[in-house]
């Protein structure tokens, strides 16, 4: 009698789980990541902009960075779905920002952003005697032993054709060849911070974000020392700062 009674109640457990199962709605899967592509080009002749840095924002953090190619051309890969914003900025041209809803829909289509001409004098820009966030680049230059500090005046010196090749004479700073463009920097073995223009930028290399001819200035911290205190994130703590200003200040 005990034996037949615990079958019964096992089977009874059983058709329960069951059905209860059964009754499940499916799992709600996550948004699929999708890919933004565009072209950038300027609004005087329709012409195609190289080295436009193209770049998704949310809640003030640079989520994913891409520089046009030759044809003008882009790709944010890896994209999650939401609202965002689309910045994009070339020496020579106003910034622009622009609202987006990432979807499968908009990433059907290719994105073409215009780019407004301002007048530039490249050869006479300098920051010497600027105010705000420069004025405190020079006031960190001046005092700093921990930072090294690099001004449009040293860039044109060195010329180089990268941003990463000028971390060739930094301490426990290394370049991989990127795939895409540029190189991989990392300073004692790992990724470091990267803020531009006071925005944290997550998940870009330095050589995608902006080009050595439109930097105004930029500090290198390869440890916490010296860090300035509203740059410092300890979750990244050993891995080094840089704070890039850019001449479109």
């Amino acid at each position: 009698m005990r034996i037949r009674s615990r079958r019964r109640l096992l089977a009874c457990v059983t058709a329960v789980s069951a059905s209860s199962i059964a009754g499940l709605p499916a799992l709600a899967q996550a948004p699929a990541a999708v890919t933004l592509k565009g072209i950038v080009i300027g609004n005087d002749d329709h012409a195609p902009l190289q080295d436009a840095v193209v770049g998704l924002e949310r809640r003030g953090q640079t989520l994913s960075s891409s520089r046009s190619g030759s044809d003008g051309r882009f790709a944010l890969a890896d994209i999650s779905p939401g609202a965002a914003f689309i910045t994009v900025r070339r020496l020579g041209y106003q910034p622009r920002k622009v609202e987006i809803d990432v979807n499968t829909s908009t990433a059907r289509e290719p994105l073409e952003l215009m780019l407004v001409p301002v007048p530039t004098d490249i050869e006479e820009v300098t920051i010497e005697g600027a105010t705000g966030k420069l004025q405190a680049f020079n006031d960190r230059r001046a005092r700093s032993s921990f930072g090294y500090f690099f001004d449009q005046n040293d860039i044109r010196k060195k010329n180089p054709r990268y941003v990463s090749e000028l971390f060739r004479t930094i301490p426990g700073a290394r370049l991989r060849a990127s795939r895409r463009n540029g190189n991989i920097l990392e300073l004692r073995n790992c990724t470091p911070r990267i803020w531009l223009d006071g925005v944290r930028a997550d998940n870009a290399e330095i050589d995608e974000l902006i080009s050595p001819s439109e930097i105004a200035g930029m500090e290198i911290y390869p440890s916490f020392a010296g860090v300035p205190a509203e740059y410092m994130d300890k979750e990244n703590r050993a891995c080094g700062v840089i704070l890039v200003w850019s001449r479109q200040l």
